[in-house]
């Protein structure tokens, strides 16, 4: 784990498994897109407005992860995220090392 989401989990914005860290979001269903932060906590994957230190800002969306369909999580060294919720599908790309948290949220999706 690396110190950002040591950071990450003393601030209470994602759980003991760590499974946070920043994407480009292509676009979301408020209109906006670029830099965010994902952070897991419990089944719950928080989508913050993050500037460009990593620093969390607005909460943008809750999205449970039990509820999202066709997630999938391609490419070999950069990784982009895909799944749709509540009729809206969500892309984050840009996603490089980030294998292990990753797999946490495909794993929490899994459970229904």
């Amino acid at each position: 784990m690396n110190k950002l989401q040591q950071r990450y989990i003393n601030e209470g914005l994602c759980d003991e498994r760590g499974a946070a860290f920043c994407a480009n979001a292509e676009l979301l269903p408020n209109g906006s897109y670029g830099l965010v932060l994902l952070a897991l906590k419990g089944g719950t994957l928080s989508v913050y407005d993050v500037d460009m230190h990593s620093n969390p800002g607005k909460l943008i969306r809750k999205i449970e992860l039990h509820e999202v369909q066709e997630l999938s999580i391609k490419g070999l060294i950069i990784k982009k995220l895909k799944f749709k919720y509540q009729g809206f599908e969500y892309v984050f790309n840009n996603l490089m090392g980030l294998k292990e948290p990753l797999e946490v949220i495909k794993r929490e999706s899994e459970n229904r």
